[in-house]
């Protein structure tokens, strides 16, 4: 295959009508000149659609040689940016995250917008590994992108730009739980892209990132709206995966809201919907639909569709996504007392949560694991596990609360009066305060446009 896509291709692809969506789609992620080929197509199809476009001003005439050359000249000096930064981001991400932002101080020939563009881009790839060097990426995005000089680059790019890396900053504040700064950011991406052409699109793109903030903070109501606008929006523009996507979000606000019947019905809608072309939005809403049916009592296909997603998780080696679709199987296979299967599972699973340095979502499984344990009469391991988590907590720094909790739990054991139902007590106030359980999926905008 080319290093990229004709021009041809990519308008099949935003008008839906390309066989090779999926490919584009996934060649798109990590292709910052392609993926900007999609968005100024998705501009023009915009303007094509406002009457006001048809409309020239007096005196106007056709677009001159100059201008026409001056564009084309742009484009591949944007393209020659994009290689060069493509380099320079991969020397600096090699190294230690905290000499990332010296890297960049100390370089003004990596402060371009190339850079911010690879840096969005990396961002996806790292956000489910490591959170921490996400939200360094989309800091410095959106530092040099406030720096860009409107007298380089055309002043609607740069507007446009900083208002993207502001989007992103703020999906990836939310994906962490400082919703108060997520909803700040959003904000001034807001002002920035309503200062642009034709900003509808990437409007409904920053709305699914708000109904994701909405979601954190229980403004439910407005999660539902946002996301709801959002795939009408991503679907007058033909992109169906967007709005595939806009609709996942819809169902986990209403799947937070132990709506499962509603969740459950929008996520069989587009179970089999041609939007859903990505393999990790396929599988996340296969998993989605395993831990939906097992909160509405059908733990048989529940366990059918979450082993699924475990299977075809190990095949395309996501870490994160895989131990969590593993962690609801075991969760599953628990409810439906099938705690020999779950055991193992359950320790396998804890195991992977600590080496990933996801230690609340590790503590919520051992105590799982402690429940399974004691339900089949073996609480020998019991009070090691609790232990274990006390001490970790203690030195992690976590809340009082969470800490207090964990010594109840632990005196009880040692006074041999712990039940089952005094370890799921302990585990359900530690995933409310607020440590998150098992996650929906429920992605951002996959694509920096």
């Amino acid at each position: 295959m080319n290093a990229h896509y004709h021009d041809d291709a990519i308008h099949e692809y935003v008008e839906g009508k390309s066989a090779n969506a999926a490919e584009i789609e996934a060649h798109a992620a990590s292709c910052v000149s392609c993926a900007a080929e999609i968005a100024t197509q998705r501009r023009m199809i915009a303007a094509l659609e406002d009457r006001a476009s048809w409309q020239a001003p007096q005196g106007a005439g056709a677009p001159s040689g100059a201008r026409l050359a001056a564009l084309v000249a742009f484009k591949e000096r944007i393209d020659a940016e994009d290689a060069e930064a493509a380099s320079r981001v991969a020397s600096i991400l090699q190294r230690p995250s905290a000499w990332w932002r010296n890297a960049v101080r100390q370089d003004p020939a990596v402060r371009t917008a190339g850079t911010v563009r690879h840096l969005l881009a990396k961002m996806r790839e790292t956000l489910e590994r490591v959170p921490s060097e996400a939200l360094l990426m989309t800091s410095l995005a959106t530092d040099i992108a406030e720096g860009l000089s409107v007298a380089k680059y055309p002043s609607d790019f740069v507007v446009a730009l900083r208002a993207q890396a502001l989007r992103d900053h703020a999906f990836v504040l939310s994906y962490i739980g400082r919703f108060s700064e997520a909803r700040a950011a959003a904000d001034r991406a807001e002002r920035l892209f309503r200062q642009t052409p034709v900003p509808d699109y990437e409007l409904a793109r920053l709305d699914l990132v708000r109904a994701n903030i909405c979601r954190g903070i229980e403004r439910f109501d407005e999660s539902v709206a946002l996301a709801r606008h959002a795939a009408e929006v991503f679907l007058r523009f033909g992109d169906r995966h967007a709005a595939v996507n806009a609709r996942i979000n819809e169902g986990a606000t209403l799947f937070q809201l132990r709506n499962y019947a509603g969740a459950l019905e929008i996520w069989k809608a587009i179970e089999h919907d041609p939007g859903l072309t990505s393999d990790t939005q396929r599988i996340g809403l296969v998993q989605n639909l395993g831990i939906c049916y097992r909160e509405i009592g059908e733990l048989e296909k529940a366990a059918e569709y979450l082993s699924r997603a475990v299977a075809e998780l190990e095949l395309i080696g996501s870490d994160t996504n895989r131990v969590r679709s593993r962690w609801a199987l075991a969760t599953t296979l628990s409810a439906a007392a099938r705690h020999e299967q779950a055991i193992p599972l359950l320790r396998e699973v804890w195991r992977e949560f600590e080496s990933l340095g996801l230690e609340a979502d590790a503590a919520l499984v051992a105590l799982e694991l402690a429940e399974s344990l004691l339900v089949t009469n073996r609480p020998d391991e019991v009070p090691a596990i609790c232990r274990t988590l006390l001490d970790r907590f203690t030195q992690s720094g976590m809340s009082e609360r969470a800490v207090v909790a964990l010594a109840f739990l632990r005196e009880s054991v040692a006074s041999g009066h712990a039940t089952p139902v005094h370890v799921r007590h302990v585990h359900d106030f530690l995933r409310d305060i607020p440590v998150e359980g098992e996650r929906l999926f429920a992605s951002p905008p996959l694509n920096t446009l």
